[in-house]
C-alpha cells in the first residue's frame, strides 16, 4: 500500500475504520432496539427498513453530489454525521427519534461509500482500479469479519460500549482525512442538473437490469447479520443464539481474513457476469446449509459456503458499474447502482414477516429463490453490456 498516493493510503485506513465503527453495532441493533423500544421481531424489521430505505433514496441524490462537490469534504462529513448518529443511538427511547437516527447513520454510510469508490476512480488509471478497490474490499472486509465479533464481545460485559467506541472510531477517522488535498472537481464535466442526470440513468438499460439483480442480491447479503439474529432468537434462547452468532461471525473473519485476496484475484472483468452467477450459487447453498444446520459446527460451515459468495459478490459488482460508467457521472452512477440497498432495507421487513407467519427455515428458502433469481439478471446485464458497449472490457 505503500506505493499509491497519500490519499489512496488514507482512504484505505478510512474505509477499515468506517466499516469496524458500523460493523461493531449491527449484530447488537435488533436486540438492542427490541429492549430499549419494547419492540418485537417484525417490528424491529420495519423500523430498520425504513431507516434503509430512505437513506437509500437519498444516496441517489448524494451521488449528484458528489460529482458536483469536493469529495474530501463530503466524506469528511459523513464521518462526523456516523461519529454523532452512534452516540444518539444510546439515548433511543422514542420510536420516531431513533428512526431519524437511524437514517442519518445510514445515509452516512452510504456518501462515504459511494464517494469513497469515485475518489478511487478518480485518482488512478483503469488498469489499477480492480487491484486497488481489491485491496479496500479486502480491507474494509476485515472490518465486517471482525467488527461484529468485537462488538457481541463488549456488548457481554458493556451493552451501550459497541455504540460509544463506534462513535469514538468515526470521529477520529475524520483527522485522517482532513490532512489529504482537497479533490479537484472538473466543473466543465459536471452534471448539469439531477433531473438531467436521472435521466441519462434512466435510459441506460444495463445500469437498470444490473441494479435490480443487485437489489434482489442484497436482500440476501446486505444484511445478513440482522436476519440471522432474528432467526436463532426464535429458534433458541438468547444464551443458545449468542454463542451460535459469535461462533459464525468469527468463521466469517477467519475465512475472510484468509481468503479475500486469493479470490479477488482472480476476478477479471470479461468474466463478470459469471463470477456473479457462482457467488449467486454460493450464497443459495449457504442458506440451505443454515436451513438444516442443527449444531454450532453445521452453522460455521454453511457461513463458509456463504462467505465465499460475498467475497465474490461485492467487487464483482463495483468492478461492473466501474466498467459502464462515464468518467463524469462516476458518482451518479454508483449511487443509482446503490439502490441496490434497498434489498437490505426489505430483507429484515421481510425475514421478520417470515419468521412469525411460517415456519422458521422457510426465510431462507426464499432468500435462496431470491439471490437466484438476482444472479440471473445480474448475468443478463454482463451479456447485454458485451453486445451493446464493444468498446468495454467486458
Amino acid at each position: 500500500m505503500a506505493t499509491y498516493s497519500l490519499v489512496i493510503r488514507r482512504l484505505m485506513v478510512c474505509s477499515l475504520t468506517i466499516v469496524m465503527s458500523r460493523a461493531m453495532t449491527s449484530p447488537l441493533l435488533t436486540l438492542f432496539l427490541s429492549t430499549k423500544l419494547g419492540l418485537n421481531q417484525q417490528d424491529v424489521g420495519l423500523l430498520m427498513g425504513i431507516a434503509v430505505f430512505l437513506a437509500t433514496l437519498l444516496g441517489l441524490y448524494g451521488g449528484y453530489i458528489i460529482d458536483r462537490l469536493e469529495k474530501r469534504k463530503l466524506l469528511i462529513l459523513a464521518m462526523l454525521s456516523s461519529a454523532i448518529g452512534f452516540t444518539l443511538l444510546t439515548f433511543a427511547q422514542n420510536v420516531y427519534l431513533t428512526t431519524l437516527t437511524l437514517v442519518i447513520t445510514e445515509t452516512a454510510s452510504a456518501l462515504f461509500l459511494i464517494g469513497s469508490k469515485a475518489i478511487i476512480s478518480e485518482n488512478l488509471p483503469v488498469g489499477q482500479r480492480a487491484k486497488v478497490f481489491s485491496l479496500r474490499y479486502t480491507l474494509t472486509n476485515i472490518g465486517y469479519a471482525t467488527g461484529p465479533m468485537l462488538g457481541v464481545l463488549i456488548a457481554g460485559h458493556l451493552p451501550l460500549a459497541p455504540f460509544l467506541i463506534a462513535s469514538a472510531i468515526a470521529f477520529g477517522s475524520m483527522f485522517l482525512m482532513i490532512g489529504i488535498p482537497p479533490t479537484v472537481a472538473d466543473s466543465e464535466n459536471q452534471p448539469r442538473s439531477f433531473l438531467d442526470t436521472l435521466s441519462t440513468l434512466k435510459s441506460d438499460r444495463t445500469l437498470i437490469l444490473f441494479t435490480g439483480g443487485s437489489l434482489l442480491s442484497t436482500v440476501v447479503h446486505g444484511r445478513y447479520t440482522l436476519y440471522l439474529s432474528q432467526f436463532l432468537l426464535v429458534t433458541h434462547t438468547a444464551g443458545q443464539a449468542l454463542k451460535i452468532l459469535s461462533a459464525v461471525l468469527a468463521c466469517n473473519a477467519v475465512t475472510v481474513i484468509l481468503m479475500q485476496y486469493q479470490i479477488g484475484r482472480f476476478l477479471k472483468r470479461e468474466q463478470l457476469p459469471y463470477w456473479i452467477c457462482l457467488g449467486s450459487a454460493l450464497f443459495a447453498v449457504g442458506l440451505f446449509g443454515f436451513s438444516f444446520a442443527e449444531t454450532t459446527l453445521a452453522w460455521c460451515a454453511a457461513m463458509f459456503v456463504f462467505t465465499l459468495g460475498e467475497m465474490i459478490i461485492y467487487p464483482a459488482e463495483y468492478l461492473f458499474v466501474d466498467t459502464i460508467a462515464p468518467e463524469r457521472l462516476r458518482g451518479s452512477y454508483l449511487g443509482a447502482q446503490n439502490l441496490a440497498a434497498f434489498g437490505g432495507a426489505m430483507s429484515p421487513v421481510i425475514c421478520g414477516y417470515l419468521l412469525i407467519n411460517t415456519p422458521a427455515p422457510t426465510m431462507f428458502y426464499v432468500l435462496a429463490g431470491l439471490t437466484t433469481l438476482g444472479g440471473t439478471l445480474c448475468f443478463f446485464a454482463g451479456r447485454r453490456a458485451k453486445l451493446t458497449n464493444t468498446d468495454s472490457v467486458l
